[in-house]
């Protein structure tokens, strides 16, 4: 398992988003900042 923290102008959303082609789930609490975790075998953004 992986985790990080993206700045991204374009994430302008709130919320949480599964990912099952990367095994990975992305979070935004606050826009434009991603909290990622990536499961085993996933892909890091």
């Amino acid at each position: 398992m992986k985790k990080g923290l993206l700045f991204r102008p374009g994430s302008l959303w709130i919320g949480v988003h599964w990912s099952r082609h990367n095994r990975r789930f992305c979070i935004n609490l606050i826009p434009c900042v991603t909290i990622w975790i990536t499961l085993a075998g996933g892909n890091t953004p």
